[in-house]
């Protein structure tokens, strides 16, 4: 039987969000979200936002955003034109959806929410494109096509060549935000 309660996203409180059994089948993350998340965030770090159903603690899926800068020769010609050595990003650094909800439309909300949260973000603070790295295992290809299917690019990042990025016109235009 399907559960039709609705998708919560929000920000991230230690009291409200039970991670406890997460597992996005990626070790790496999952000790993350469950070890190091909590001091990230209090650090100022990142910020994360986490998906649960309504009325329910259990955490679905999460995302996380930060400040970054990439050098202006690796992205699109206008950033060389930029003349200045690095251009300001939003970095997605983790997302990730529990086994269990994989599949099930979390990512995509998670990522529509990360985008649009990013676009607001960008007329506060400068920040031309939202950047991320596309997890290198055996789903990469997967990832890598969904992410495409949103409008993200390589980057051309030779330190990094799994770096996406898209720009926040790109975002506007596509999410009418």
């Amino acid at each position: 039987m399907p559960d039709d309660r609705p998708l919560i996203i929000q920000k991230f409180n230690k009291a409200l969000h039970d991670r406890s059994a997460f597992s996005c089948g990626h070790g790496p993350i999952d000790n993350f979200l469950k070890s190091s998340l909590s001091d990230q965030v209090k650090a100022g770090m990142a910020v994360a936002y986490m998906a649960t159903k309504e009325a329910d603690t259990a955490v679905l899926g999460f995302y996380t955003l930060g400040a970054m800068v990439v050098r202006s020769g690796l992205g699109p010609t206008k950033w060389k034109r930029a003349r200045v050595p690095e251009i300001p990003v939003i970095y997605i650094r983790a997302v990730a959806v529990d086994k269990k909800w994989q599949c099930k439309g979390v990512g995509t909300a998670l990522m529509i929410d990360a985008l649009k949260k990013c676009a607001g973000i960008s007329e506060q603070v400068g920040a031309t494109a939202v950047v991320l790295d596309v997890l290198d295992d055996e789903h990469f290809k997967k990832r890598w096509i969904f992410y495409e299917s949103l409008g993200f690019h390589h980057l051309n990042d030779p330190d990094n060549p799994k770096r996406v990025f898209i720009s926040m016109s790109d975002i506007r235009t596509t999410l009418k935000v």
